[in-house]
């Protein structure tokens, strides 16, 4: 068996699981997965939604293994993803750059969360037409520069210059830069996150680090009324308050910083019906920016506006403890008391898009809570919209 997984292991072979019965062979009380259908990446990279269904044995002891190599062939169009690897590229933080300081086009007057979605929106079209066009396609292009460096080399060897062998040499260079962006790549891909540095050098990474904040720092600014300050602390509270008039003003976000992707987690290897799926709901950055404004806000409130029976939002508590209560209201059930005792059993569910959200305005409205603040909070909390509705 050790020899079978090895050469299963050495072959890069892969199991993409199964649908149907979970066992294929059985004899007597015995029950067993012995067959299994095993892929090479070639095959799965051309028929990427290849599915194995486990048929009824019927009178044999073995359940036929059914390949379907079409299975939800309709596909959908892939969301925008910033890709790492685009860092390496030579042309990348000018393409940025000029797309970030060009006008906005119909209105360059617009401002705030406005104006930063309309370049956002612009630098996706661009990045999109720069990946396609210029960057392409990194697998294409390492198998590109490997057929020109075996030529280069057949070519050295029947005609060795200096010439020819500076040509190889710099082709092996390029050939080095695409593998760098082809394992970055696949880093991002598998979600892996190496230190490619550790502590070597930690006094020069320190000093440029320095270097960069002492020339990025703002030491002058302008109050607004043409006189200019220095002092650190009012160039901090005037760009807080700068901001906050340009971004928490209670008007509506735009649609785009509240768009999502939906993505669907199954809850187990088997999945048969929608139930078996977990949908959660990619957000943007800035979505998320917002949304932990809001939250640190409203966590030094708390403590005034929950009672200690609310575990789920007590520091150092978890709502499981209100389990162990209810279990010890349970067993003290059939003490007597006057007036008797009554358990209520609820049919309670996580349904969060069954929130009355007027009622949680007016509760909101009833705590103090400023209608701005209010605007702002109910917005983010309602209005996350995805492709799919």
């Amino acid at each position: 068996m050790k020899d079978f997984n090895d050469m299963i292991m050495n072959c890069n072979l892969i199991d993409i699981g199964f649908s149907g019965n979970n066992f294929t062979w059985n004899r007597g009380n015995l029950w067993q997965r012995l067959d299994r259908v095993l892929f090479n990446n070639d095959w799965v990279n051309v028929f990427n939604a290849t599915k194995v269904v486990h048929l009824s044995r019927t009178l044999s002891n073995h359940s036929p293994l059914f390949i379907n190599d079409n299975f939800n062939s309709a596909g959908s169009n892939s969301c925008f993803r910033f890709q790492n690897m685009w860092l390496a590229h030579d042309s990348f933080i000018n393409v940025v750059h000029n797309n970030w300081s060009a006008p906005v086009f119909p209105d360059d007057s617009i401002s705030g969360m406005r104006r930063l979605w309309a370049k956002l929106k612009r630098l996706k079209m661009v990045l999109n037409w720069w990946n396609k066009n210029v960057f392409k396609n990194i697998f294409s292009n390492i198998k590109e520069v490997e057929e020109k460096i075996n030529a280069l080399e057949a070519c050295c060897q029947n005609d060795p210059t200096d010439a020819n062998f500076a040509v190889l040499k710099e082709a092996k260079l390029v050939l080095t830069n695409l593998q760098c962006q082809e394992e970055t790549y696949w880093k991002q891909k598998a979600v892996i996150k190496y230190l490619a540095e550790g502590d070597n050098n930690t006094s020069f990474f320190h000093a440029l680090v320095s270097k960069k904040r002492a020339i990025n720092g703002i030491h002058k600014i302008d109050r607004g009324d043409g006189n200019f300050t220095e002092n650190g602390s009012e160039i901090a509270n005037l760009a807080v308050n700068f901001f906050q008039n340009h971004f928490f003003n209670g008007t509506l976000i735009p649609k785009f910083f509240t768009s999502t992707s939906i993505v669907l987690i199954p809850k187990s290897n088997n999945v048969n019906t929608w139930n078996d799926f977990r949908p959660i709901s990619l957000c943007t950055i800035f979505y998320k920016l917002i949304y932990k404004i809001l939250v640190n806000r409203l966590s030094v409130l708390l403590p005034k506006l929950i009672s200690p029976n609310q575990m789920g939002f007590v520091k150092g508590r978890a709502i499981v403890d209100n389990i162990l209560i209810a279990q010890e209201f349970c067993q003290d059930l059939d003490i007597k008391t006057r007036g008797g005792n009554m358990i209520l059993k609820l049919d309670i569910t996580k349904a969060y898009d069954n929130i009355n959200w007027c009622f949680i305005s007016k509760m909101l409205k009833f705590f103090g809570f400023d209608d701005k603040f209010i605007l702002l909070l109910v917005f983010v909390l309602k209005v996350p919209s995805s492709p799919l509705f």
